[in-house]
């Protein structure tokens, strides 16, 4: 134990310059595990690790044979993109399941995340921690201060000592290399598996108890709202404000109670975009940091826990931790939503769905795990309720073998959040399960799955993400990847990926096959070639209008790349072109094949180090076969610019256009054009304290007489839609708002 905390100063010379750096455990031999798995690192990195009472200290020491090579920009905190980088993962129950990330550019812009085996790491977690960086002639010196007070870990008697796992990695960007001690090969699944057990952390400062984040909010609000279809009208708030807060309450040093009241995410920003032409409900990222915050202890095979479905909550509470050998996850949280989507009048007024989901898990073994999970959604009389067994095992070095089973039980009166309706008559209550096993092995150049899902089609979750019911579905993945001692490519390989599902009674109704072909090059460039081909067998249960089952066949190809040899510049796109299904045919007709060609493009630039500007654009042309007329046409733009003025301060820009022009000949799809905004001013001087000044506005092509007119100028009310034109776009939508939180830790 150190007597005082070192400084970034005395890694700047070497040896250290002060006694207590020179006490510190002095770590070199970094091995590679990208590109040349068990090679030494070409650049020499030298580590030190000491710690206090109450802080633990880690300072890199990263030499680089050519310094204006490595990468290091004045960044957003957690968004360090492909800068030069050092991390430390702290596997404090020492169970090689779970870890803090630690993790820092030369400069010392902050990112941390949660680790676990299962679901890789997860950047919504954030908590208070220092970072000293700078850039010297022979490469950069980052020092790492993380105090004890910020961690979960077992609780020991005075002057026994703990065993943490530790592992310490550096990313050399410009050589796409990257290097950890102690070596972490690919011939061993996972990465805490490998950890280095490090005995001490005697008589540290525990986890303070009690954290406590209020926010006030302050709002000018113009939106339209269009509950009441046939009465749309503009709402308006002057000088609005309301309050909110989180709390965190630390259990045994282990436990942790998170609670919100009232939450509020509008610094959040956007989501990216659906892909045009799906048949089932695309998957959005969570970006709501109380959901995703330890999200992984909800994780599973077979989702239970997708909380894009809570769309509004206003009470929250999450318990998530570890107790010994078992692993914990409880939430329960409402949601007003219901009861906002219906003009006031409706019975459903201001009522609101409740949604919980628990989860337990137990270690076996060494490697191994066995969980139980439930999770039930209630709204009125109505509910969803889920729950089931999964497993992991660990099967040797390479091989891993995980399992679930669930089964669910639904009463539909109305409301579900799901698009598939498992009775036949609504105010039933009936059941369905489904089964899920998947075999993994992984090497040094192989890595293949196979699994096996079935669904039976009375199963559905309103809690988690679902697709379909009443299928049985073979699938695989098998990867080779070379890996050249010598020359420009670092790696490169064959993959394939395939399925085949079936209903149960024994139809066939889809078939894919996804063969592609990478390489990774030198100076951050890689190129990617794929095929799809698919077969799909819709129904009259599928699409009303069938009168019977029609077999369509689909087939595309397309080439993808990614280069930023310069540390300023990095641009990525590609192309896809052949044929597939329209999931949005007439209303007179069935799915038909169109033939579609889809450019993307990708280029962020980073003119000088604390800016950041990033810019796609996505187009999707669909076509008619027969006569190659537009079916629709997909336009995608998004920019995001961040301007970091100073670690804690930052000014950030998006702004995103999405419209979708149809032939109302060959599709349903309706016209829409949608302009979204988004200006926030941040100061950040460490997580949970920050003030947010932020403008967000829409803009949409809606009919400015917001309803369909009968010629006596009335909204004819046997057609109450807020129907789309071609005209300009209107504001539908505007707010200016004021936030601050403080955090307050006992």
């Amino acid at each position: 134990m150190l007597n005082a905390g070192p400084k970034l100063a005395d890694f700047l010379v070497s040896p250290p310059a002060s006694p207590t750096a020179r006490q510190m455990l002095r770590i070199s031999h970094f091995v590679e595990r990208y590109p040349d798995d068990g090679k030494p690192s070409t650049e020499p990195t030298v580590a030190y690790l000491g710690y206090t009472h109450k802080y633990l200290y880690v300072a890199f020491v990263c030499r680089d044979k050519t310094p204006k090579l490595i990468r290091a920009h004045m960044l957003a905190r957690d968004s360090l993109g492909d800068d030069d980088t050092v991390e430390i993962f702290l596997d404090t129950f020492h169970d090689q399941r779970r870890a803090f990330i630690f993790k820092t550019n030369a400069l010392g812009i902050q990112a941390d995340a949660l680790y676990s085996e299962q679901n890789g790491a997860d950047y919504s977690f954030d908590t208070v921690w220092d970072t000293w960086g700078k850039r010297t002639p022979f490469g950069y010196v980052v020092l790492m201060r993380i105090p004890f007070a910020s961690l979960y870990f077992a609780k020991a008697d005075p002057g026994a000592m703990r065993t943490w796992g530790i592992i310490l990695q550096r990313n050399i960007s410009h050589d796409n290399e990257s290097v950890f001690w102690p070596r972490n090969t690919h011939n061993v699944a996972g990465r805490l598996t490998q950890d280095i057990e490090a005995d001490g952390f005697m008589n540290i400062a525990h986890g303070q108890n009690w954290q406590f984040e209020p926010y006030v909010l302050g709002r000018n609000l113009r939106q339209l709202n269009t509950v009441n279809p046939v009465d749309p009208y503009f709402q308006h708030k002057h000088l609005q404000a309301y309050a909110g807060l989180d709390a965190k309450f630390i259990l045994h040093n282990s436990l942790v109670l998170d609670t919100t009241l009232n939450p509020d995410f509008s610094q959040v920003g956007i989501d990216n975009p659906a892909t045009p032409n799906q048949r089932f409900p695309p998957y959005f990222p969570e970006v709501r940091p109380f959901f995703i915050e330890n999200s992984s202890y909800f994780m599973t095979p077979i989702s239970l826990y997708y909380t894009n479905n809570i769309v509004l909550p206003q009470f929250g509470a999450r318990l998530t931790g570890k107790l010994g050998p078992w692993a914990l996850g409880i939430l329960a949280v409402d949601d007003r939503n219901p009861g906002q989507a219906v003009p006031p009048g409706n019975p459903e007024f201001g009522t609101r769905a409740h949604v919980s989901v628990g989860r337990v898990n137990r270690d076996v073994g060494a490697l191994s795990n066995v969980g139980l999970i439930y999770a039930d959604r209630e709204y009125l009389g109505s509910f969803n309720r889920a729950g089931g067994l999964d497993y992991r095992a660990r099967l040797k070095n390479r091989w891993t073998l995980t399992g679930q089973v669930i089964t669910s039980e639904t009463k539909n009166i109305s409301n579900s959040t799901s698009g598939e309706q498992p009775c036949e008559v609504l105010t039933l209550t009936c059941s369905g399960q489904v089964y899920s096993q998947q075999l993994n092995y992984s090497d040094l150049h192989t890595n293949w799955w196979i699994g096996y899902n079935d669904t039976s089609a009375g199963y559905v979750t309103d809690t988690g993400f679902f697709r379909r019911p009443d299928v049985r579905e073979p699938n695989g993945y098998y990867a080779y990847t070379f890996r050249p001692k010598h020359g420009w490519v670092l790696s490169d390989g064959p993959s394939i990926y395939s399925e085949r599902i079936w209903d149960h009674t024994g139809l066939p109704l889809d078939f894919y096959i996804n063969p592609a072909y990478s390489a990774t090059f030198k100076y951050r460039t890689s190129v990617s070639a794929n095929i799809d081909l698919g077969q799909d067998r819709l129904r009259p249960v599928d699409y009303t209008i069938l009168t019977h089952n029609v077999e369509y066949h689909s087939h595309t190809s397309g080439v993808n790349f990614y280069s930023s040899p310069l540390p300023y510049i990095a641009v990525g796109g590609g192309v896809y072109t052949g044929r597939v299904i329209n999931y949005s045919p007439p209303s007179t007709s069935g799915p038909d094949p169109v033939n579609v060609t889809s450019p993307n493009l990708n280029l962020e630039v980073k003119p000088i180090g604390s800016i950041d500007m990033n810019n796609s654009y996505v187009y999707t042309h669909f076509t008619n076969p027969s006569n190659n007329a537009v079916v629709y046409d997909n336009h995608e733009l998004i920019s995001r610019w961040n301007y970091q003025m100073t670690k804690s301060i930052s000014f950030n820009l998006i702004g995103q256009y999405i419209s979708t022009l149809p032939n109302s000949q060959y599709t349903s799809a309706a016209n829409s054009k949608d302009l979204f905004a988004d200006a926030l001013f941040t100061y950040l001087p460490h997580p949970g304290t920050a003030i947010y000044f932020g403008y967000i506005g829409n803009f949409a092509n809606i009919n400015r007489a917001l309803c369909t007119r009968d010629a006596n100028g009335l909204c004819n009310t046997s057609d109450p839609i807020l129907p789309p034109t071609y005209s300009s776009l209107m504001n539908d939508s505007k707010t200016i708002y004021l936030k601050m939180t403080y955090l307050l830790r006992f």
